[in-house]
């Protein structure tokens, strides 16, 4: 009975810290950026995991299927608002890849000496730049609050490197050193945005 009734203190010290906690619906992105299928789906799983490092939101991925030919492939105020109460969420985050590029250029490097020979190399710049809105939408209110717009950019300089310009395939993980430009400024705008977002929730 004693371990019982401590049980029931400890579930009622944790409630309101339970009860506090957001949930936030992340639908994918639209991407009008053109990079191709399955873009809007990395771009908001970005997100929910930025979500996920403050622990008064409980993100959720939502995905989306478009039933026939009926339904619209784009997600609408009243779509996103439908879904996120299906899901049993407070709000929806939905949004827009706006731009994503990555560039890639060559120069020459002269004069570099290896075991008495001379051998040529080239420095190798990737700039990648990338642009994303996301709209916040309150389920219980059933409209629009607000609209954010988040740009990150990124420039990698390496001598003789094979950096990818491709934005497909995306690691979430930021502890990787070898992490693409495309990656890191994709992470940047996201942070951007999220912390934006948190202001006004």
């Amino acid at each position: 009975m004693k371990r019982l009734c401590t049980l029931l203190l400890l579930v009622l010290w944790l409630m309101p810290g339970i009860a506090l906690a957001q949930k936030i619906g992340i639908l994918p992105f639209e991407d009008a950026s053109g990079v191709g299928a399955g873009f809007g789906e990395q771009v908001a799983k970005f997100i929910r995991s930025e979500f996920l490092k403050d622990k008064k939101y409980v993100p959720k991925f939502i995905p989306y299927k478009p039933k026939g030919e009926e339904e619209s492939e784009t997600i609408d105020l009243e779509k996103a608002i439908e879904l996120g109460g299906k899901n049993g969420v407070d709000y929806v985050v939905m949004g827009t890849i706006l731009e994503a590029e990555a560039t890639s250029s060559s120069s020459g490097l002269g004069g570099i000496s290896v075991l008495g020979k001379s051998v040529g190399s080239s420095l190798r710049t990737v700039k990648a730049k990338i642009t994303i809105q996301g709209d916040l939408i309150s389920v219980k209110e059933g409209k629009l609050i607000e609209s954010f717009r988040a740009t990150g950019s990124k420039t990698d300089r390496s001598v003789g490197a094979d950096v990818s310009t491709e934005w497909g395939s995306l690691d979430t993980d930021s502890s990787k050193e070898n992490a693409t430009p495309n990656a890191k400024a994709l992470r940047e705008a996201v942070e951007k945005l999220v912390k934006e977002i948190e202001g006004k929730i």
